[in-house]
């Protein structure tokens, strides 16, 4: 069975609060609700919502430095919701990165659609973010132990193919990831000194 999509609701209108929560609940999501910034930031943190719907104008924590709270220290999405919609206004809540902007008065039936492809959009966002995270640590292994053959292969005379399974050798004897012991290489926290067991072809240098 699949989990109700949770939603978190910041604003300091009780009305408008609870029409928001009552109607979204009856879509089949999971509720949750905050009167300002700050207990919204504490319900975020300990309950990790899909999606946040921000007020603007909120006390002890308005929704702009909220956003901000989220999006350094969460992974939480989120939308705004705002009776302004003046230009300079919308240019802030477009930099802060949120997947929408809803001007009050709101009518559920319409914020429904909304908030459904906010939800779509924020597993797109999602989705290319652990693509690239892998492409960049996949690109740190490849770079690393790259620079760990050229190592290899300066100190013991060897070529690109034999140093590489003198390292992928060692790694496996020693039961460690390719890239581990590449990056301790790399970074000077293990020295550059194979046995002649380890050497895929060439014997070390004498001293």
């Amino acid at each position: 069975m699949n989990r109700r999509p949770r939603i978190l609701i910041a604003d300091d209108d009780r009305l408008i609060l609870m029409t928001l929560a009552e109607g979204l609940a009856e879509a089949n999501f999971e509720v949750f609700t905050a009167n300002d910034g700050v207990e919204a930031l504490e319900i975020a943190r300990e309950e990790q919502p899909d999606l946040a719907l921000l007020d603007i104008r909120m006390p002890r924590m308005d929704g702009l430095d909220l956003a901000e709270r989220l999006r350094v220290e969460t992974a939480v999405p989120f939308m705004f919701l705002s009776a302004y919609s003046e230009e300079m206004l919308v240019k802030q809540v477009t930099e802060s990165g949120a997947l929408g902007y809803l001007v009050k008065p709101l009518d559920v039936a319409q914020v429904i659609p909304q908030v459904r492809a906010a939800l779509a959009r924020a597993k797109e966002i999602y989705a290319l973010r652990q693509a690239e995270q892998s492409l960049a640590a996949a690109l740190v292994s490849n770079r690393e132990i790259g620079t760990a053959v050229g190592m290899v292969m300066q100190r013991y005379g060897l070529g690109a193919e034999a140093a590489f399974e003198t390292l992928r050798g060692k790694a496996r004897r020693e039961r460690r990831r390719l890239q581990e012991l590449a990056s301790g290489l790399v970074s000077g926290a293990e020295a550059v000194e194979f046995g002649a067991e380890d050497l895929a072809g060439g014997v070390p240098p004498e001293s």
